[in-house]
């Protein structure tokens, strides 16, 4: 897809410096609102304290290659093409100290995103991490920000779904933050406990309505949280507001 070419000169006369993207030039509203589309679908954030669009780790190598070559493949946002809400750094600190112990242990991190909940892990002393991710720019970021810690992460591009225990081995313990559209909150969470050990863990972050939902699925869910003497905490509104949704999230917690 090709960008008008009034766009691309705004994007070719503006600063990027490291993170930051600065627009030099004063622009009318229109072709403001026509730079900002281009710029929110590959990931740039608009942050008013540094007057500067902050660019997205994983999209900011395809947004350079849109910007030079005038055209783009992308159409949608990461957000609305996989779903994906990076978890904030304090969720993914909640969720390892949920855990009744991380020191030494081996986690999983299906749909890992950037790594946020891994890094967390690692921070509170989990012993290895494997981290399974489908969005290839996601899974080479993981690669490369992961790549000088030995053996302590390992990255698999791959739908989470589709893995098995032979493919990935058996977990301590598992941390995640699945995408939430059509229930997959709840599908991510159930095929993840196949991965658990005896004795282990999983703590994830889903979708608020399924504590309450009245669907089959919703239903079901609930109640093997409740025989496998899981709990419910609810997250704080806009939890995930600085990842780009408002959706309301609660942290189930399961021991397996």
């Amino acid at each position: 897809m090709q960008i008008a070419p009034e766009i691309i000169t705004v994007l070719r006369n503006a600063s990027i410096i490291g993170n930051e993207l600065t627009i030099q030039q004063a622009l009318d509203r229109d072709l403001y609102l026509k730079v900002n589309k281009v710029l929110t679908i590959h990931g740039a954030k608009w942050d008013r304290k540094r007057g500067a669009h902050l660019l997205s780790d994983s999209l900011r190598g395809e947004l350079l290659t849109a910007i030079k070559t005038g055209s783009t493949e992308r159409k949608k946002t990461i957000q609305q093409e996989i779903g994906f809400f990076q978890t904030p750094d304090h969720l993914a600190d909640l969720l390892c100290t949920a855990a009744p112990s991380i020191f030494g242990l081996h986690v999983l991190e299906p749909s890992a995103g950037l790594g946020r909940i891994a890094k967390a892990a690692l921070k509170h002393g989990a012993g290895s991490v494997t981290c399974v991710e489908s969005y290839p720019a996601n899974a080479q970021f993981l690669r490369d920000d992961f790549g000088h810690g030995e053996d302590e992460v390992a990255v698999h591009e791959a739908d989470f779904l589709s893995m098995t225990p032979t493919d990935l081995g058996m977990h301590d313990l598992v941390l995640m933050n699945p995408p939430f559209a059509r229930h997959q909150d709840i599908t991510h969470v159930e095929h993840a406990l196949k991965f658990i050990r005896p004795g282990g863990f999983l703590a994830a972050i889903i979708s608020a309505g399924i504590t309450v939902n009245s669907d089959r699925k919703s239903q079901n869910f609930r109640a093997m949280v409740q025989d496998h003497g899981g709990e419910w905490e609810a997250l704080p509104e806009n939890a995930f507001k600085e990842s780009g949704t408002g959706v309301k999230t609660v942290m189930v917690t399961i021991p397996y």
